[in-house]
């Protein structure tokens, strides 16, 4: 995609009558009209508003828009106030940007499709436009000089392996519940995102949940407009947006109605999932991928605001298919590293499981078994986690094994690591990274000391140690799952051998009982003939 032909210009611009062009525009724009039935006469007061405060100058406008531009291709942020999101909006509402660009129905910056069509989602999202436009309107004295920050983190495979083999010792806290990401007040809601960042939000058919998320946080549409497709090692943040539509169903089912209140902010975290439609997704190479760009987003998120949770879930596990047990390690390993690195302490992440009921029983199970043995989730059993779901498991033997499997996860989580906490005060106390320090394990066959460690100071196992010492366990682990798969179909056969044999013999019987009872009547008929003959001879 070239950069010339992704930038959008203001239609219509170099022709000498601009400004009535904007201002018809807006005059004969017949969507706008009930957007205020219940506050008689502030149709006319915002169409002026329009022209007098928000299309008023279009140099300055068409200025400003090659301003964001330069300041994304060259800072990878953009900061915006509300008024100035406004006006792109606005713009894209009435048809005023254009690009050189087709990507079906990505990245499209004109609502003109919504506006004609007669369908229910593009009605429903139209609503959503306006909720936003009505709400900004009557509060614009109090909002429009806050600001929204863009934000694009960029990791590296090199700088992410570095990292990975430097976070060793890192607790966590997380929470599983029934809501919807964007149920948390004050949170970091993960957007599910396609990489063209924005989805289908302004196409006519689509409402998933990155088109649901951009609809009711509305302000954020307007990344369509500078931020192009994200790599494999890339995220985006955008801090401070405010709900404008509330909203219940989901895709054909989705109905919104407008936010009451507008007290509180959000931020929204785009990661895109590799979708896996017959891949593997448990193989190292599709994992690290995972990895890195769940790490790329909690990282950014916990450096430009460490006081939001991280509100998440099954991330990539809807039509991208993705395991949501697998995704979760992937997200815990991810937001630990991101913690450990960032240097936070206390930080949690929320995976909210909607209307999954067996995923939501994981992560309560999860919970109970760690304060049973009172521990916490750590970073060393996360990482041994998924090396074990990398040696040997796939998507059939889950779908045959699942329980086997998610118990083994369960053993591995709920491990204690016995004088972690003292080394990681004692590092604190001393203000040093956690860098190959040796932590004892109650299960000494998953960690190994290291063999010839200093006896005057103790080293926590690092990452690459750590999968060294423990990888021939894991594929033993792997090993006996796939033996008890074999075992389970020979069981299977020899159970189906032994019913048919059980039936043939069964049919036998019956077969004999049956020629006895008719050698029994052939003897009875026989006698009694005879008699006849005798008596009546």
């Amino acid at each position: 995609m070239s950069a010339d032909g992704f930038k959008c210009n203001l239609k219509g611009y170099q022709q000498p009558n601009y400004l009535e062009y904007v201002q018809s525009s807006i005059d004969t724009d017949q969507t706008l009209e009930n957007v205020f039935n219940d506050h008689q006469g502030q149709f006319e007061e915002f169409k002026n508003y329009l022209k007098r405060e928000i299309f008023n100058d279009p140099d300055q406008f068409q200025q400003h828009l090659n301003y964001i531009y330069n300041q994304w291709d060259t800072q990878f942020k953009v900061e915006l106030k509300r008024i100035e999101i406004f006006r792109l909006i606005m713009s894209m509402y009435l048809g005023l940007l254009e690009r050189n660009l087709s990507k079906g129905g990505f990245y499209i910056v004109d609502m003109s499709s919504i506006k004609k069509s007669n369908n229910y989602i593009s009605k429903q999202k139209l609503m959503c436009f306006k909720n936003y436009i009505k709400a900004f309107y009557l509060n614009s004295d109090q909002i429009q000089e806050e600001k929204i920050v863009f934000t694009k983190n960029s990791v590296s495979k090199e700088d992410f392996k570095q990292k990975f083999e430097q976070s060793n010792y890192q607790n966590i806290d997380f929470e599983f519940t029934q809501l919807k990401n964007e149920d948390h007040l004050n949170s970091t809601v993960v957007d599910f995102a396609d990489e063209n960042i924005g989805g289908l939000v302004l196409d006519t058919r689509n409402c998933a949940q990155e088109e649901i998320v951009m609809l009711i946080f509305a302000e954020a549409t307007v990344c369509m407009i500078f931020i192009p497709p994200m790599t494999q090692t890339e995220a985006v943040l955008i801090q401070n947006l405010k709900k404008y539509s509330n909203y219940t169903g989901y895709e054909q089912s989705f109905q919104c109605s407008p936010s009451l209140d507008l007290k509180g902010s959000y931020n929204m975290l785009a990661i895109d999932a590799k979708p896996f439609y017959s891949e593997n997704q448990f193989t190292e190479e599709n994992i690290y991928r995972e990895l890195i760009k769940s790490y790329a987003g909690f990282e950014i998120s916990l450096k430009n605001s460490p006081n939001s949770y991280i509100s998440t879930g099954r991330w990539g596990c809807g039509i991208f298919r993705g395991n949501p047990y697998l995704k979760t390690l992937i997200q815990f390993v991810s937001f630990a590293m991101a913690v450990n690195q960032v240097n936070l302490k206390d930080k949690k992440i929320i995976m909210n499981c909607v209307n999954d009921q067996s995923f939501f029983n994981f992560g309560m199970k999860l919970k109970q078994l760690l304060q049973e043995k009172n521990t916490q989730l750590n970073l060393i059993n996360l990482k041994k986690s998924l090396l074990f779901m990398q040696n040997g498991v796939n998507d059939t033997i889950f779908q045959h094994q699942g329980n086997n499997i998610i118990s083994q996860v369960y053993s591995i989580l709920t491990q204690n690591i016995q004088q972690a906490e003292s080394i990681q005060q004692q590092n604190d106390d001393l203000n040093q990274p956690l860098v190959g320090q040796d932590i004892e394990s109650e299960n000494d066959d998953l960690i190994q000391p290291l063999v010839g460690q200093d006896s005057n100071q103790k080293k926590l196992v690092n990452a690459q140690n750590i999968e060294e010492n423990n990888k021939s366990q894991i594929k033993n682990d792997a090993q006996i799952i796939e033996e008890k798969i074999e075992m389970q179909n020979q069981n299977d056969a020899q159970i189906n051998q032994e019913k048919k044999e059980s039936e043939n013999k069964s049919i036998e019987s019956n077969k004999y009982k049956i020629l006895c009872e008719i050698g029994v009547i052939i003897i009875v008929c026989g006698f009694g003939i005879f008699v006849y003959k005798k008596v009546f001879k």
